[in-house]
């Protein structure tokens, strides 16, 4: 399993929370939050099952969580979460 990555992130005033890790081969997904003031505001899991059918491949994995992690501060940035109710589930 491989270490996740954890990124505050200022937006207008708030502190948002971005987590996300690799839940692991026997659990193969990738998992990422964002929390602030300690709720989880939204979630994304991402498969990678399709890896492991060749051997498994930490740098891609690595290279997923980087990815989804991106979106999730991109996913702030661009304002999703200013409004109540505006949780990610995906």
């Amino acid at each position: 399993m491989i270490t996740g990555f954890n990124t505050d992130v200022e937006y207008r005033g708030q502190i948002f929370h971005v987590q996300t890790e690799d839940k692991g081969v026997d659990n193969p997904f990738i998992e990422s939050l964002i929390y602030k003031g300690g709720e989880i505001l939204g979630s994304r899991r991402l498969p990678y099952s399709e890896i492991l059918a060749n051997g498994y491949d930490e740098k891609a994995v690595v290279k997923l969580m980087e990815e989804q992690h991106r979106k999730m501060i991109r996913e702030i940035k661009k304002g999703r979460f200013d409004k109540p109710g505006g949780i990610l589930n995906d």
